[in-house]
Order: C-alpha cells, then structure tokens, then sequence
C-alpha cells in the first residue's frame, strides 16, 4: 500500500471527528437570547428529572425497619430494564424532545466532536447539566434521611468494592486494595463500552429517524440490565454523578449513618469511602471516554470492519443460488415447456 493510501486510510478512521475550523461551519447554537434561555431550561429540568427517574432509584427507604433501596419496589430486574428504558426515558424524551434534550455530557460531548454543535453552546448546555445534577443530588439525599434518617445513608453510590464482587467466584479478589483496582477497571471499561453503544441509535446515520428514540429507550433498558452485572449502569456522566453526590457531600468516615454502609460491605469505614470515589471517578472517566470510543469506532467500522464482515460472508457463498420461491417453480416450469 502506498503512502497516499495509507494516509487516506488513517484519515478514514478519524473522519467523524470534525474539530477544525472548516469542518465546523454548519456547528448550530441558538439564534436569539429566548432560545438560549429555554434550551439551558430543558437542560436543567430535563437531567434533574432524567436523573431523579433513574439515580432515584438506588434511595434508601425503609421496609420493616430495615433498609431497602427504592428498585427493590420494582420486583425483579427485568422490571427494572423495562422501566428505566421505556418509562423513564420514554417520558423525558416526550417531554423535551421539543426542546435542547440531550440530557448527558456524552451526548453534548459527541455533538461538538462530531461538528453538529457550537463550542459556546456545547460549555452551556455541560453547565445547566452539572446544575440539573446537583438539584437531583440533592433531592434525593432529602428523600432518603427523611426515610433512614441517621441510621444508614441516603442512597446506594456506585462502588468499586461492590463492583469487583460482581465477578464469577474463583476471580473474587480478596484484599481490599486489589478489590479497588478490579471494581474501578469494571465500571470504567462498562460504563466506556455502554456509553459508546448508546450514542449509536443517537447518531448513527444508518438508522431511520422515525426509529431512532425506539432504539434509544431500547438501549436505555439492555443497558441497566448489564449494569446489574457490573454494579454500574451510569451510561450519563451527569446522572451517574446523580447518584454519587449525596454521599461525596454529606457523608463521611466518622458518621453513624456511614460506618452502617461501610459495616454491610463488609469493610472499614475509609475502605468504603475509598471505594465511592474510585467507583466516581471510573464511571466519570468511562463514560466522557465513551464519545471518543463511539466516533473512532464509526471510522474503523466504516473504513475495515465493515467491509472485512462483507468480504467474509460472502466468499464463496452460493446460498442464494441454491434458493427457490414459489413464483420462481412457476416461470421454470414456463421455461420447461417452451423449450419442449
């Protein structure tokens, strides 16, 4: 392969990342101040509730004096997938589909790497999600002391110690510090790979827009059923954040309400913590990666996957050759007796 087309292969797989200046002219942001306003609206409403709807239900209740975390309401995991996928973003689709509705870091991410949004607009639109995370944050600490009060935490946070025992039994690490490392591994790479799959019903030119929030919501629910294998189904910077914030803020090793969560894992108390800021920083990091992954695997899926697939399956393939349908029996036998 010569120089020439060697660089045009490298070109390809980088060719969905429009980050120069003339790839950005058609990059959208709104038109008029009114437009700004209601868009960085949507954006707050819209993730708080996202975000509400989903990290909500890892709050703890209480159920005959002990506490349970609100899914557990939902029966079965199944349940859970159906309803996280097609009820809740099902509604907030709905609802803000109108309006700005991308309701995630990765999304807005993806439309600024991918030339579609203005810088300007993608900052504003990050910052009125970080916004809308907080206030949910918050309301779901509010939620779960006025169920648990003092005696456990608010709600469940992503972990990377209960991550790590989500692995088949003979891998189970042992010693703490080795259940860090495994946990926060998992939930980076999962929440990578599923943040990725997720932006392919948003962004994917080959699907039909008519079909595109099907597959979204469809996504949403396979995704939360993975993530209960994982221990982590963020899949949104924003709302995976959701669910860390009401320990980062108002917990700590030393509290009653802690040292309960750190007893029921089975580890000390700045074990736990240790392993809530892991779980945050490899769910962050996975799923603002995720972006990168998706585009660099569109160019790599256009440029040599794809046509390697093609190649494959049709190599000395005579299947079709080999078929016949009822209206084909009929013009042979046509054939036939022409020819006699």
């Amino acid at each position: 392969m010569d120089n020439s087309a060697q660089l045009t292969k490298t070109q390809s797989l980088f060719s969905y990342f429009k980050l120069k200046k003339h790839q950005r002219l058609n990059a959208e942001m709104p038109k008029d101040k009114q437009t700004w306003i209601i868009h960085g609206i949507s954006e707050i409403v819209g993730t708080a509730l996202l975000s509400l709807l989903l990290a909500g239900l890892s709050t703890f209740v209480k159920h005959h004096g002990e506490p349970i975390i609100i899914e557990e309401y939902l029966i079965h995991p199944v349940l859970v997938g159906f309803f996280a996928g097609f009820i809740a973003v099902g509604l907030v689709l709905f609802l803000f589909l109108r309006f700005s509705c991308d309701l995630n870091p990765a999304v807005s991410i993806t439309r600024y790497l991918n030339g579609t949004n203005h810088g300007k607009y993608t900052l504003f639109k990050l910052g009125m999600q970080v916004i809308g995370a907080f206030f949910a944050g918050v309301i779901i600490y509010g939620v779960g002391k006025s169920q648990v009060g003092n005696s456990y935490i608010a709600n469940a946070p992503i972990n990377s110690i209960v991550a790590a025992k989500k692995s088949f039994s003979p891998f189970v690490q042992e010693g703490v510090n080795s259940a860090l490392l495994s946990g926060s591994l998992w939930i980076f790479f999962f929440e990578m790979i599923v943040t990725a799959i997720l932006l392919v019903p948003i962004f994917s030119p080959r699907i039909d827009n008519k079909y595109r929030d099907t597959f979204i919501m469809a996504i949403i629910s396979f995704s939360v059923w993975m993530g209960i294998l994982t221990g982590s189904a963020a899949i949104n910077p924003a709302r995976g954040l959701v669910q860390q914030l009401p320990t980062l803020l108002f917990e700590a090793p030393g509290k009653d309400s802690f040292a309960a969560y750190a007893n029921s894992l089975g580890v000390s108390q700045v074990s736990a913590w240790t392993g809530v800021v892991a779980g945050t920083f490899s769910m962050l990091l996975g799923t603002l990666l995720g972006p990168i992954l998706y585009l660099f695997i569109q160019g790599f899926t256009e440029t040599f996957f794809n046509p390697f697939v093609i190649k494959m399956t049709t190599f000395k393939n005579f299947k079709a050759q080999n078929m016949i349908k009822p209206n084909m029996i009929k013009k042979e036998q046509v054939k036939q007796e022409n020819k006699e």
